[in-house]
């Protein structure tokens, strides 16, 4: 059983004795009744035999009660008498320097606890109780000798009875009530005349026998505590001592009643405060303990017996060292508590610290803190444990770290640990004065996967890539991702270049091999950079942008390759640099043109439209290449002026041509990813021009290539219907180089395809090419749509394309791009174009 602090204090309010025996017979509870009454203190007794602190009991009848009470479960009331010492106790008399003998009722019972049985010794001081008895007792054989002749005793008597504090009460053997005294009076709140005659059962229930009459053998000459009933109904605890006489040779019973409710009050709230509190930390999902100064547990609730291995146990009591046998798992731990709990009492404080513990399901981590309680003289007290499991706290913040420095995706480093790694990396490579060499890695048409395959196929791709890097290194290098399809790779300890060369060929080869992803079998390749330290740079932000130039270059020359840094390649980004501002100055002004390229019906050999191509002469460098700014323009926010201006531009011409009696020609427009991307924007746009220009829509053609028609099938269906519903054409440029599927094309609403020229430069070379040619063209007319071919150079492309039944042609052979004047003179020519 164990004792808690709260139900320590309780007793100790108490105003009876009360002692806990343990089944050894070792003292659990000792109140402050009975350190007052003995003399012997708290921590004496406690732990203590009984027959330690008072060698007398062993033999008086308190030891043998004790032995039937803990060995056979019988409970024993005990009295003192002049004879029949019980406990060697005393109390204050009106002299303070000499206390009285104590007079006592001691009862001792039997207590269950799981199946170990201690004893509860309850000790009533009742020499007050005992000498007014005595009196009682004096005068009542006073008033039987002399009840003839002595009334003065009897008013002497009765003095006594009406200046009690108890409640007494005499009744015949049919139960009526006789005397009431004030006390009894007080307590009930019947007046004599009211209950005077009536039966006691209407005061004490429990005197009722079952046949009707008057039950008192059970309560004669022993304390026993019984339930009252006042006048309003309402019921109290008494504490019942009953005797008898005779009285002109009837039975006269004297009941004596102790009202003990506050008492009972007390104990039921001891108890309900002792229900509540095991209720309460069994339902905390923390770690409780309650120990005593001695460090032997108290209270511990579910959590901390299950977490120790002490559920089921006997604990109560026990130290740490005597329960580690008992939890032979965590022996360890138990044996190392005892040094926080002697620190948390060393120091005074409370005591706060991290443990881990191990549990059936893994480890669990606690926040435990150690309270240590005192007594008001300085000494121990208890010792208040508590722990808080913050297992799935640390967890998250493990978790949360990890994905703050590693890429959700693959799992590698993401761009703020790999740049960790790299100052790192270069701190030590300074320190050593070795080598390193950094490579920038982007997939060559990872967006082509993503556009045709979906998102989750490029998903794997990306998984799959960072695996074949990882087992492409060494342990000591740092493979990282920076975002979308870019990689990066740190190589440490390298003694030349000879070592990234190698790493970068070994990463080429394994990123070449296909990919088995879900149903799909991918093919991809990679463009890298590489920088070394110190030959190129010493600091990380320059070493990041020599890899990223090297990367880009190697994109240029034609990927699945891998290029150190040079410093010329600077000079290539000042370059762009330069194109990209001095575009913005010559955007609005006459340093851009359109120049228009004929295209030719191939059945009629006539000039049907043309292809409006932007030129721009700069005021130093002259005629720049499209090839040198186009790129440049398409990666910056010019895209979007810029082709406004072209599609207004073209449409203003061909406006013109008409009003100069030229004919209805097609004027075919490029569209940037850029733009198509924008799709209300792009047809809001569209809807302006023409309505500004009066331009016919019938007579524009929008080109979008294969790559871009693919990006969002659905979205691309809806745009390319937008346009046919306005009467503009749609051509889809540069076909046979995408990954579009005849399911998708079939959906497509398109009025042309566009043959790229890389099918027809080798035509009669290459005979795969011709096959391409010819099947594009049987494609485009099962679908109903025109075939258009571009780049034709010589004539015999163009005999092979007249063979193969290709409805449109365009390229060097008729003639290059010419200003808008020159193209209208080529139109008026009429000429026949393939004689």
């Amino acid at each position: 059983m164990s004792v808690s602090p709260l139900l320590q204090i309780l007793t100790d309010a108490g105003e009876i004795g009360l002692v806990l025996l343990a089944p050894d017979r070792s003292v659990l509870l000792w109140n402050a009744w009975m350190v007052r009454a003995s003399g012997v203190s708290a921590r004496t007794a406690i732990g203590s035999d009984l027959a330690d602190l008072f060698p007398t009991v062993a033999t008086s009848r308190i030891g043998p009660a004790v032995d039937q009470a803990l060995n056979e479960g019988l409970s024993a009331l005990l009295s003192s008498s002049l004879n029949k010492t019980l406990f060697p106790l005393t109390r204050q008399s009106g002299d303070p320097d000499r206390p009285e003998p104590m007079h006592q009722i001691v009862v001792i019972r039997p207590i269950d606890d799981d199946g170990h049985r201690c004893c509860l010794i309850q000790v009533f001081d009742i020499t007050p109780m005992a000498a007014r008895e005595t009196v009682l007792r004096r005068q009542a054989r006073t008033m039987e000798a002399l009840a003839d002749n002595y009334r003065l005793s009897e008013l002497h008597n009765r003095a006594i009875v009406n200046n009690t504090a108890d409640a007494i009460i005499t009744f015949g053997e049919d139960g009526g009530i006789g005397t009431y005294n004030p006390a009894a009076e007080q307590i009930f709140g019947y007046t004599p005349p009211e209950i005077v005659g009536r039966n006691v059962t209407t005061l004490i229930p429990e005197l009722a026998g079952a046949d009707g009459t008057i039950l008192t053998a059970p309560y004669l000459d022993r304390r026993t505590e019984v339930t009252g009933v006042l006048k309003g109904g309402a019921r109290l605890f008494l504490e019942l001592s009953l005797s008898s006489m005779q009285l002109g040779g009837q039975d006269l019973f004297i009941a004596i009643g102790h009202d003990i409710t506050a008492r009972k009050v007390s104990e039921e709230e001891l108890r309900q405060q002792k229900e509540w509190l095991t209720t309460l930390i069994n339902a905390l999902p923390d770690l409780v303990c309650f120990k005593d100064g001695t460090g032997r547990w108290l209270v511990a609730n579910r959590v901390c017996l299950e977490m120790v291995g002490l559920r089921g146990q006997d604990y109560v009591g026990r130290t740490a060292r005597e329960l580690s046998r008992l939890a032979s798992d965590h022996h360890d731990f138990l044996l190392t508590t005892r040094e926080t709990d002697d620190k948390a009492w060393r120091e005074g404080r409370t005591v706060t610290f991290e443990l881990t513990m191990a549990s059936p399901g893994g480890p669990r981590i606690f926040d435990m803190s150690k309270v240590p309680l005192f007594t008001a003289d300085g000494d121990r007290r208890g010792l208040v444990v508590v722990g808080r499991d913050i297992t799935e706290r640390k967890l998250s913040a493990a978790r949360i770290q990890h994905l703050a420095h590693h890429d959700s995706l693959t799992e590698l480093p993401n761009r703020a640990l790999f740049q960790e790694r790299l100052r790192q990396a270069l701190a030590n490579a300074r320190r050593t004065g070795s080598r390193l060499a950094l490579l920038f890695l982007d997939l060559d048409k990872f967006k082509d996967v993503n556009d045709t395959l979906g998102h989750h196929v490029g998903d794997l791709l990306l998984t799959a890539v960072a695996r074949r890097l990882t087992r492409c290194l060494r342990e000591t290098d740092t493979v990282a991702r920076l975002g979308g399809d870019e990689f990066a790779v740190i190589l440490t300890n390298l003694s030349d270049a000879e070592g990234a060369s190698h790493v970068a060929d070994t990463i080429i080869a394994s990123l070449s091999e296909p990919f088995g992803l879900e149903d799909h079998e991918v093919l991809t390749s990679t463009s890298i950079g590489i920088t070394l330290y110190p030959d190129d740079a010493e600091s990380a932000d320059q070493l990041l942008k020599n890899a990223d130039l090297a990367m880009f270059h190697s994109k240029a020359q034609g990927r699945n390759a891998y290029h150190f840094y040079v410093a010329e390649m600077d000079a290539e980004v000042q370059a762009r640099k330069a194109i990209e501002r001095d575009m913005r100055l010559a955007l609005g002004t006459d340093q851009l043109d359109l120049h228009y390229q004929p295209l030719l019906d191939l059945k009629t050999g006539r000039i049907v439209g043309c292809e409006a191509l932007l030129r721009w002469n700069h005021p130093t460098l002259g005629w720049v290449p499209p090839a040198h700014f186009i790129p440049v323009i398409e990666r910056t926010d010019l895209i979007a002026p810029l082709g406004r201006w072209i599609l207004h531009r073209a449409c203003l011409q061909g406006r013109a041509w008409l009003r100069q009696g030229l004919g209805p020609m097609q004027v075919a427009v490029n569209l940037s990813p850029v733009q198509f991307k924008h799709s209300q924007s792009l047809l809001a746009m569209i809807d302006d021009i023409l309505d500004q220009t009066g331009f016919a829509p019938d007579c524009l053609q929008l080109e979008i290539t294969e790559g871009i028609a693919m990006q969002n099938v659905e979205t691309t269906i809806q745009v390319l219907q937008s346009l046919r519903n306005r009467g503009i054409l749609v051509s889809i440029d540069d076909f046979g180089t995408g990954y579009s599927s005849l399911n998708y094309l079939k959906r497509f609403p398109v009025d042309k395809l566009k043959i790229d020229r890389s099918f027809v430069v080798d035509i009669g070379l290459h005979p795969d090419n011709a096959a391409v040619v010819k099947a594009i063209v049987d494609l485009g007319h099962s679908l109903g749509t025109r075939v258009n071919v571009e780049g034709v150079e010589s004539r015999n492309q163009l005999d092979f394309l007249l063979t193969q039944g290709v409805d449109e042609a365009q390229g060097f052979y008729f003639s290059r791009a010419v200003p808008a004047e020159d193209f209208a003179e080529l139109v008026r020519q009429q000429r026949d174009w393939l004689a």
